[in-house]
């Protein structure tokens, strides 16, 4: 599965992506009044980028720019009008080996740009 495969509302059984960033935590209130932390991390293939959310105290602490992850049992959903990705209550990340599989960041740096120029 690739990240231009991933639509809203379904499963993403099995996706490999490097992560380009990822923003500082957030503490967030849940519907409850739960507090509980969300890591927004920018992940990407050769195909697009979009952000996953990880919700829970300590997810993604193992995680930095440059690491290619395989995300399974996920989610995506549609958010202010972007697919995301969240793990839901089964899914589940994994750290993989650097194979070279997963274009580098600046390569997909400059394959972001260069379909942002010719829209």
């Amino acid at each position: 599965m690739k990240l231009s495969d991933v639509e809203p509302e379904k499963n993403v059984t099995d996706l490999i992506v490097r992560v380009v960033s990822m923003a500082p935590p957030k503490m967030i209130s849940t519907r409850t009044g739960r507090k509980t932390q969300l890591i927004e991390v920018l992940v990407a293939d050769d195909t697009g980028s979009t952000i996953l959310s990880l919700w829970g105290f300590g997810e993604g602490s193992d995680l930095s720019a440059g690491k290619v992850i395989r995300i399974t049992d996920g989610w995506a959903k549609e958010w202010r009008g972007q697919i995301q990705l969240s793990l839901g209550r089964s899914g589940k990340y994994e750290i993989l080996t650097d194979d070279g599989s997963v274009p580098s960041i600046s390569e997909l740096g400059a394959a972001t740009e260069s379909q942002i120029h010719d829209e």
